[in-house]
């Protein structure tokens, strides 16, 4: 019984502690072409979203597409804006890299 108590204690613990981290690009849809390839980003749930879904007071804070925004349990941690020519300099592999601070 004490090895059963003692196994569910380190599994909630583990599920406790960890983070959800979600990474969310934003993008304008006559941008399309500058978007990223992710696939090389595991174990991170990745969304899309578009600019003109957003609503006013958050779309007026994006000030270059694509952006990228990274969210741990919730909260904005980092993020990546394009530059003027309108491409996101941050490759998949500076992504993970930041990633791997937070796990």
């Amino acid at each position: 019984m004490k090895q059963f108590i003692l196994i569910l204690g380190i599994l909630f613990s583990l599920n406790t502690f960890s983070q959800e981290l979600v990474l969310v690009e934003i993008n304008a849809d006559w941008n399309k072409k500058n978007s990223i390839n992710f696939s090389q980003v595991d174990g991170i749930e990745i969304r899309q979203a578009r600019l003109e879904d957003q609503p006013p007071h958050f779309a007026a804070t994006i000030k270059s597409v694509p952006t990228l925004i990274l969210y741990v349990d919730g909260r904005l941690s980092y993020s990546w804006q394009a530059g003027i020519d309108l491409k996101c300099k941050a490759t998949p592999s500076d992504v993970a890299l930041v990633i791997s601070k937070f796990r």
